[in-house]
């Protein structure tokens, strides 16, 4: 980046620049393939993790409550999520993911997972420890960008 002390392009700096690039191409081109929208494949991805209250899931989205509202009614309306009263609270709503949206994800992600997860056998332990370091610190420099 000219301008920026201590900055000269390396080749990890474009390897890494590469990646955040395609990272962020990749949820447009997996939802239109799915015929979703970008948040309603964000809101399946969070609902693997369990289910969640639409209040909540519009905060980990960065929508408004409404705009959750119809994300889930979309995902509802494709089969792939649920609203279920709150198992310890019944006056509360809780969003599922269905059978449907569990496969509907896993049929698109799974393909890039099992292509990670073979990439990251071909290291040693000490390339592993490498890769985890500059990883996670490019990771802290992108969150100093955050606070």
């Amino acid at each position: 980046m000219p301008g920026v002390p201590g900055w000269r392009t390396t080749a990890t700096l474009s390897a890494l620049q590469e990646l955040v690039e395609v990272s962020e191409a990749v949820p447009s081109v997996v939802a239109r393939k799915a015929g979703l929208s970008t948040s309603e494949l964000h809101s399946l991805r969070h609902l693997m993790r369990g289910p969640i209250g639409p209040v909540d899931l519009a905060k980990v989205l960065g929508v408004t409550s409404a705009a959750s509202s119809g994300v889930v009614d979309r995902l509802v309306g494709h089969g792939h999520a649920e609203r279920r009263s709150h198992p310890g609270d019944g006056r509360r709503t809780e969003v599922v993911i269905t059978d449907s949206g569990r496969a509907e994800v896993l049929a698109r992600m799974t393909p890039m997972f099992e292509s990670l997860a073979a990439l990251d056998a071909t290291l040693s332990e000490g390339d592993r420890d490498v890769v985890e370091r500059y990883l996670r610190g490019a990771t802290a420099a992108m969150k100093n960008l955050m606070t």
